[in-house]
């Protein structure tokens, strides 16, 4: 889709790419909840989970658990990780294509769920970005 952050390649090189494979990619969220906040993208345009494909689904999901499974081992998040997807911007949907959230949670946050907000006013920074690229890169299909 034309209008898609999501859909563009530029955009979405800019987040910093920890995986790609010819269905999907892992990115750097560019507005990161905690250190390590990955999204879990698939290549092909669809609005939401609701509207993806079973497969799309399937696919992205291993993704996620893969990208998940990462995030434990070389970030080590005492708290947990959130892995979610949201449907509408109410929900917290601020760009129309599926995709799904990998969220590492520390027990240093207050609350989990005081920070599990999408407010978009907390830039990641370049450096974090690249160090987050650098330490979290994974390239095969596992």
């Amino acid at each position: 889709m034309q209008d898609c952050s999501f859909c563009s390649d530029k955009n979405l090189s800019e987040h910093g790419i920890i995986y790609e494979d010819s269905k999907c990619r892992v990115v750097v969220d560019k507005y990161p909840i905690s250190r390590g906040h990955l999204l879990v993208i698939p290549k092909k345009h669809y609005q939401d989970m609701l509207d993806t494909p079973k497969d799309v689904i399937d696919d992205t999901y291993e993704v996620a658990k893969k990208a998940a499974q990462i995030v434990k081992e070389r970030l080590d998040p005492d708290g947990g990780i959130n892995v979610v997807t949201n449907i509408g911007k109410i929900a917290g949907q601020f760009i129309m294509h599926f995709h799904i959230h990998v969220i590492p949670r520390y027990k240093y946050a207050h609350n989990p769920m005081d920070t599990f907000k999408f407010d978009h006013e907390h830039l990641i920074t370049n450096e974090l970005r690249d160090e987050l690229v650098k330490l979290l890169k994974f390239d095969s299909r596992f």
